[in-house]
């Protein structure tokens, strides 16, 4: 007869990832321990074991959710009538609002450096989600500027200056600075935005002459 879940099963599993995240993130997961993700959580190692097999899916339930959680912040962005500038505006507000929050900061710090320690099954997984994440984005470019329909070789490249930047900001943003994450994530986007409307690409091909 299977075991009947408790009615905080849930908020017990989260605290378990949310204190493995901050370990991981400080310490890296080869070193950490199940007997520090049980004290930061506030059980035993064999309470641990009761809603994770091992450390190793920890750390995959945790980078799933990871991406699960960017991914609907996509979906929101995107999926809406909103004009193409808006909706790039709204990415990444909602972007920079969830990193710089601290239970995903760990996180994101975790898929930077931990992602090597799952299996090669999970790491294709885990890709395989960023790069549809990296797609729509760069579909909503190219609706923003057809032109970079004729230099498509740069497109990818500014795609990833574009998340380079809104990924590392949990590496140095303070609560206690001068912007607040919206104005931050304004300033990023128009940054990015009229970066690309006044490139001009021709010298990227005089550049490598």
């Amino acid at each position: 007869m299977a075991r009947t879940r408790s009615q905080d099963y849930d908020s017990i599993k989260q605290a378990i990832l949310q204190a493995a995240a901050k370990l991981f993130a400080d310490k890296s997961f080869e070193a950490t321990s199940i007997n520090e993700i049980a004290e930061a959580a506030g059980l035993s190692k064999a309470g641990i074991y009761h809603y994770f097999e091992s450390k190793t899916e920890i750390l995959r339930v945790m980078l799933t959710e990871h991406l699960e959680s960017v991914t609907e912040i996509v979906d929101t962005a995107l999926n809406t009538s909103d004009a193409p500038r808006d909706k790039f505006l709204t990415l990444t507000r909602l972007l920079i609002e969830n990193y710089t929050q601290p239970s995903s900061r760990n996180q994101h710090s975790v898929l930077v450096n931990d992602i090597g320690a799952l299996s090669p099954k999970d790491r294709e997984f885990i890709v395989a989600t960023e790069r549809r994440i990296i797609r729509a984005t760069e579909r909503l470019l190219q609706s923003l500027f057809p032109q970079l329909n004729k230099h498509p070789d740069v497109l990818q490249p500014i795609t990833m200056l574009y998340f380079g930047m809104i990924n590392w900001t949990d590496t140095w943003f303070s609560d206690k600075g001068r912007l607040s994450p919206p104005q931050l994530a304004t300033l990023a986007a128009e940054l990015i935005l009229n970066g690309i409307a006044h490139t001009d690409y021709a010298t990227l091909r005089q550049a490598s002459k």
